[in-house]
């Protein structure tokens, strides 16, 4: 089997990021479908993350569209954050009686922040700004080339990967909030890195990228469980006092549970690993 070369590889899903975002615009802006904003940040961090992961082969060249991506993200990322919030509190209403009203109280605080978030983000896609990075990340990708041959991906992504076990390896038995975040950027970006490496292969390493994905989700979860009690404890007044005390707990309880999934996760990302690469 041909591989196909890196740069290549790294082009094509670039342009697929490049594209959703474009496509994700409109609905983002509508903002009936909080789909849409899922989609479109969900299309900027990868983009982040594959250029970070190729830097080796591409070097600096895809660093201007690198820091209009990261203000993109800026941009966006407070008004998902809080559509995941209020979502997350409302599908708690069932297991919160007889504090509903205090959680509705909540939800409404949450609603109002968010009103404020999503006009900044309309300032930002509406700009000139946000248009002139959709036509830059185009001209970038024609103009992309490698500038080291004898990058594989394979070698990225084995690098990667080793990055995320040395993360792992040092955050001991109870690790900082902040630190058990940082390990799932690690993993975030050996995903991207095993996922160039499979497509310039014609191989799946499905497993690989499966069991990456979801210790990335489940410390994804974690996170966000520490941002909500974060805004709940902030938003918590003398009519919703008992229902923000209950809501911190379910949070607390769902860091643990987070917490004891990780070393199991990454076990199967070692074993995978082995296998695969």
């Amino acid at each position: 089997m041909v591989e196909t070369p890196a740069v290549d590889v790294l082009r094509e899903l670039l342009e697929r990021q490049r594209q959703a975002i474009a496509r994700s615009q409109p609905g983002v802006r509508d903002g009936s479908d909080a789909e849409e904003l899922h989609r479109f940040r969900v299309a900027t961090r990868r983009s982040r993350a594959l250029i970070r992961a190729a830097r080796p082969l591409i070097r600096d060249q895809l660093a201007p569209l690198d820091r209009e991506l990261r203000w993109l993200g800026g941009a966006s990322g407070p008004s998902r954050d809080r559509d995941v919030l209020i979502e997350h509190i409302r599908g708690l209403l069932d297991d919160l009686e007889p504090d509903q009203a205090g959680a509705q109280s909540i939800i409404a605080g949450l609603e109002r922040e968010r009103l404020d978030e999503r006009q900044a983000l309309l300032r930002a896609i509406d700009s000139d700004r946000f248009g002139e990075l959709l036509v830059r990340f185009a001209d970038a990708l024609k103009d992309l080339v490698a500038f080291d041959d004898e990058v594989g991906l394979r070698r990225l992504a084995e690098r990667e990967l080793n990055r995320l076990r040395s993360a792992y390896e040092e955050l001991g038995s109870d690790p900082p909030d902040e630190e058990f975040h940082a390990l799932r950027i690690k993993a975030k970006h050996a995903r991207y890195a095993v996922e160039l490496a499979a497509r310039a292969e014609g191989r799946p390493l499905t497993s690989l990228l499966d069991a990456l994905r979801e210790l990335q989700d489940v410390i994804g979860a974690h996170q966000d469980a520490v941002v909500a009690e974060r805004r709940v404890r902030a938003l918590a007044g003398q009519d919703s006092a008992l229902a923000a005390g209950r809501i911190v707990e379910l949070q607390r309880r769902r860091r643990l549970e987070a917490r004891a999934r990780v070393p199991e996760l990454y076990r199967r990302i070692r074993r995978a690993g082995e296998q695969a690469l």
